[in-house]
């Protein structure tokens, strides 16, 4: 007996075949994009290519003893997209596999019951007559539930079915809702904030006692909570204990995390090149979520020593709570048209009124500017210069490493005046507006805007520069403008950069591009009436847990570089 068994699985084993290789085809299935993609196809059976960026990982192999195996989970596949009568082929043809997919007739969906309908229908993604899937089916469940609980319904009652009829080929949807009443927030408890006074996380919170419970606030409650960097255990749900028939008591419970750490980073773009960063950083510097943070950062264009100190709420006369940040810092640089040596102390205010942020505050600077450029060899000297300045800022983005919805808006004004001992008279002021819309989950489209205008012809440390991997990106690093004799930029006085990009999701975390950006700078104040330099160019985005890396290639219209290279790790918007 044992040698019976022996030879069967040695007969087994000879008989199986290892291929390289499995090809997909089907008359009207599209396998590059789509539901019927190659790379979802492989990813069905279990058979997944690794990324071009993995070298070392090995390409998949196709045993022909897993062949009916296949088979299967590509039919279950077939039914989930509503191709009940879909057929499945594998065979083995010289060195491949070859696997033919026919979808035949979907299963239609022949009628639809909501309860409530007036309130829910739109939420249900069928109509009659359209091909019945299990994703869109769950997906319609989602919708209801989400609505639900955004509208003030947290205790319902919902039961959804599909009824699937193969004989009759045909499906019928039931989704019936109890909404069991409308609820609203009651009282708020908090627990393990440590050393950070109630009044701090009662401000983060985004809903009110009384307001109608809504999921969303709740979400934007917990996300305000976790960027104040200090908590490593966050929970905020409904005391079910004390519900009544209205309210909901809600109870907020945190664990503090470690404070204060050392932080260092390397990285490499090519606006700067090579750089590396290190800073020590205490989070809740004597309680309240004080910050003191002290570190370098070096680039190949110099380094810069600074210390940040940041009180996140303070009282002030007539104006209440507001914020107060000091940056001091010391920085030296190297462009091509001058060396720059700078001492700098920025004192900032800032509070939030109108869901705007503002901030204004005074701006002391000690520079030393050695030029190197002919036409630039009297702005060589020391400056003092004391400045006010006022922002506002509107950040509706539902993200700030990378958006793909929302709206950006900042106003920056600078004001360097003789009668505050300074060494200039000036009036800077820069706009930047940023939108960017996203249409189902590939495709991603964004605008961005920068005007700058500074009233007075100013030293060229001072000026506005633009070209690169965040502004005009058929150039380089502020290459774009009026050059001297040696062919370098002079940087200027009055700018317009206007980016436009279309992203295309083809995989997961991989993204495609194509941009166009155009660009105007005039060292004359106020000339906005010369030509713009446009540029236009393709390029690749991968999403990565601290921001995507991007890759760009840009092309100048006026044909002054063949093409430039750009990589970085951010959006552009």
């Amino acid at each position: 007996l044992r040698v019976v068994i022996l030879l069967f699985l040695l007969l087994s084993l000879l008989e199986a075949k290892v291929y390289e290789k499995l090809v997909f085809r089907g008359k009207g299935l599209n396998l590059m994009v789509g539901p019927f993609a190659s790379s979802t196809l492989y990813k069905v059976i279990g058979k997944t290519y690794p990324p071009f960026y993995t070298p070392w990982r090995k390409d998949p192999t196709f045993d022909s003893k897993e062949i009916e195996k296949y088979k299967e989970k590509l039919t279950e596949y077939l039914e989930s997209l509503g191709y009940y009568k879909g057929e499945v082929e594998i065979e083995e043809r010289g060195d491949k596999l070859v696997a033919t997919i026919k979808l035949n007739e979907p299963i239609r969906v022949a009628s639809i019951k909501v309860h409530p309908a007036k309130e829910l229908r739109t939420l249900v993604l069928f109509k009659r007559g359209s091909i019945f899937n299990t994703a869109n089916f769950s997906a319609s469940k989602k919708r209801i539930e989400r609505w639900l609980q955004e509208n003030g319904h947290p205790f319902y009652d919902f039961d959804a079915k599909a009824y699937v009829n193969l004989d009759k080929y045909k499906v019928d949807m039931d989704f019936h809702v109890d909404k069991n009443g409308t609820y609203y927030f009651g009282d708020t408890t908090i627990s393990g904030q440590g050393d950070v006074d109630e009044e701090i996380i009662r401000d983060a919170l985004t809903y009110k006692a009384g307001q109608k419970y809504n999921i969303r606030e709740i979400e934007k409650s917990y996300d305000n909570l976790y960027e104040l960097g200090v908590y490593d255990y966050i929970t905020i749900e409904a005391n079910k204990s004390e519900i009544n028939a209205t309210k909901v008591p809600m109870k907020i419970g945190l664990l503090m995390g470690e404070t204060k750490f050392l932080k260092g980073s390397i990285g490499y773009n090519t606006d700067e090149g090579a750089r590396g960063s290190i800073e020590w950083i205490d989070k809740n510097f004597f309680g309240n979520l004080k910050v003191f943070d002290i570190g370098a950062k070096v680039t190949q264009e110099g380094y810069d020593i600074y210390n940040i100190y940041y009180d996140p709420r303070i009282i002030a006369p007539f104006i209440g709570k507001i914020n107060f940040k000091n940056e001091i810092e010391y920085k030296k640089r190297r462009y091509d048209t001058f060396d720059e040596t700078t001492l700098q102390n920025r004192i900032t205010f800032g509070k939030r009124l109108f869901d705007i942020e503002h901030y204004f505050g005074l701006l002391t600077e000690y520079s030393k500017i050695k030029a190197k450029s002919k036409e630039a060899l009297d702005d060589s000297g020391n400056y003092f210069i004391n400045s006010l300045f006022y922002q506002f800022l509107i950040d509706k983005r539902d993200s700030k490493i990378d958006a793909r919805n929302g709206y950006y808006i900042s106003l920056y004004l600078e004001r360097s005046l003789k009668a505050l001992a300074s060494d200039l008279n000036y009036f800077k002021s820069l706009l930047e507006m940023r939108y960017i819309k996203s249409w189902g989950s590939r495709w991603t489209a964004g605008i961005k805007t920068r005007v700058g205008r500074i009233d007075n012809e100013v030293p060229i440390f001072k000026r506005f520069f633009t070209g690169g991997s965040i502004t005009n990106r058929g150039y380089e690093y502020r290459e774009l403008g009026e050059k001297d004799s040696a062919g370098v930029a002079l940087g200027g006085v009055s700018l317009v950069d206007v980016m436009s990009e279309v992203r295309y999701r083809v995989w997961r975390k991989l993204s495609i591009v194509g941009f166009y950006d155009t660009s105007y700078l005039s060292r004359e104040p106020n000339d906005f009436s010369g030509k713009f330099l446009g540029s236009w160019g393709t390029g690749l985005r991968y999403a990565t847990p601290i921001g995507p890396i991007r890759v760009d290639f840009g092309f100048p219209e006026d044909g002054s570089n063949p093409y430039v290279f750009h990589i970085s790790i951010g959006q552009t918007f």
